[in-house]
């Protein structure tokens, strides 16, 4: 197995040999395993382990199995506790999408400090097919079916082309030591049921069913390319541009065999989801002046053309907050108030109400919906997040994402309404005062 981890790093061209490595290690057969693979070949490593306290003492002895690996092995160790299931809470999130955020959040802090230029994390070939095949159960496009990637910008999996049965075989042939996580034996976890349930009944079919799974995420991910392409070509026979409108022309649409796959992916940067792809289409033919709308943009039909347009920046604009402003009755009612003593306050655990710096905002506040590109740094996170993938991450229903709202202070987004509070706008020991804004329901 050394020879072909070796093989594959240059194959899919991993890492360089200016490289610095921060491996995330659990303590999990496969985490251990890579760990000891990069050893032998000599990688300068450091080793991020993180403690999501959800198995108790099991998770506290997988952590002090990490650390004293790493510290009888001479290497560099970065170790986390998280509070998961506050944090999940307070967030409205899933456990595994705040164990994930909570997770690369740090693996970035760690990466910045210290100058590790790449992450790598032990996903293996049966990994793959489990993403695979619960992406297809969510429903799914080819993006989807294209598994999970050997590199993904820093981020890199040099074990995707072992299953999990190799490891195991390598891991006791080589006298590795590890952890069993016993989280990975229940079956209330989507993933788990797919790969304790599903797989082994294909297997009965397709014995090498993983790897045939995993060859299809392949030839997809070339798929997809090849799908931009002609993407690329289709937008060069129906797209044009007048000054700030996009057009579509309504009679290459109606030659294009793929139109609705191509005005789905055209419009999804400017806030259409997929949900919306058969009105799209019905829009190609309907009279003249017919219209839908995401937050940001217009599509109508104007004879000859599908044309987009931004809202204008005065339907975009919604309301503003001001040093005196106490209510807000439309379009949302919100309670807003100026706390002078914040020594006092104690912070409410509720996602409808804001505890914000008041030194750090710049008056008037503006309440707006949400807009393609706007990005915020997430309550508890460290780097710039895209609202609308921050959305997606805490399933926001597709109908429900275009009405969100954010608030604004000077072009910085300091609250996405309802949700979570921008992480630079906290309140901290040196606040003076408090801004406390209440969306009431």
């Amino acid at each position: 197995m050394q020879s072909r981890f070796i093989d594959f790093i240059k194959e899919k061209n991993l890492i360089t040999k200016d490289d610095a490595i921060l491996l995330g290690v659990s303590g999990g057969i496969d985490s251990m395993t890579m760990l000891y693979l990069f050893q032998k070949a000599g990688f300068k490593v450091g080793v991020a382990h993180c403690n999501f306290n959800l198995r108790g003492e099991e998770a506290d002895g997988d952590e002090l199995f990490v650390k004293r690996y790493c510290l009888l092995n001479g290497i560099a160790l970065h170790s986390i506790k998280f509070d998961t299931k506050q944090y999940a809470h307070e967030n409205k999130l899933s456990i595994q999408v705040a164990a994930r955020e909570l997770r690369y959040a740090y693996f970035d802090e760690i990466c910045k400090e210290h100058k590790y230029t790449k992450v790598a994390i032990a996903h293996n070939l049966n990994d793959v097919t489990e993403t695979v095949l619960l992406n297809l159960t969510r429903g799914t496009g080819i993006k989807g079916l294209t598994g999970i990637k050997a590199i993904n910008g820093n981020i890199i999996r040099p074990l995707l082309f072992a299953t999990r049965q190799e490891i195991v075989e390598f891991a006791k042939n080589n006298g590795i030591k590890f952890r069993e996580d016993s989280s990975n034996a229940t079956i209330k976890y989507k993933r788990n049921f797919i790969r304790h349930k599903i797989i082994p009944e294909l297997r009965h079919l397709n014995p090498s069913v993983d790897r045939a799974i995993a060859d299809t995420a392949n030839h997809l991910q070339e798929v997809e390319w090849l799908v931009e392409e002609q993407l690329k070509s289709i937008r060069e026979r129906v797209v044009s541009r007048k000054d700030n409108e996009i057009l579509f022309s309504v009679s290459a649409l109606n030659e294009e065999r793929s139109a609705k796959f191509f005005l789905v992916e055209e419009l999804a940067p400017f806030g259409f989801s997929p949900s919306t792809a058969s009105a799209v289409v019905d829009l190609v033919n309907a009279e003249t002046g017919k219209r839908i709308e995401s937050a940001t943009h217009v599509l109508y039909k104007d004879r000859e053309f599908l044309v987009l347009t931004p809202i204008p920046e005065k339907e975009v604009f919604v309301a503003e907050i001001d040093e005196t402003t106490e209510f807000i009755e439309d379009p949302l009612r919100m309670k807003v108030e100026v706390i002078d003593e914040p020594s006092g306050v104690v912070v409410e655990k509720d996602p409808d109400v804001a505890f914000l710096d008041y030194g750090k905002l710049s008056f008037p506040l503006t309440l707006r919906k949400w807009q393609p590109g706007d990005k915020f740094i997430p309550f508890g996170m460290k780097g710039y997040k895209k609202i609308s993938d921050f959305l997606v991450d805490i399933k926001v229903a597709a109908n429900q994402k275009n009405s969100v709202m954010v608030l604004v202070s000077e072009n910085e987004i300091i609250w996405v309404v309802g949700y979570r509070i921008d992480d630079r706008y906290k309140i901290g020991a040196n606040s003076k005062k408090v801004l406390k804004v209440t969306l009431e329901q």
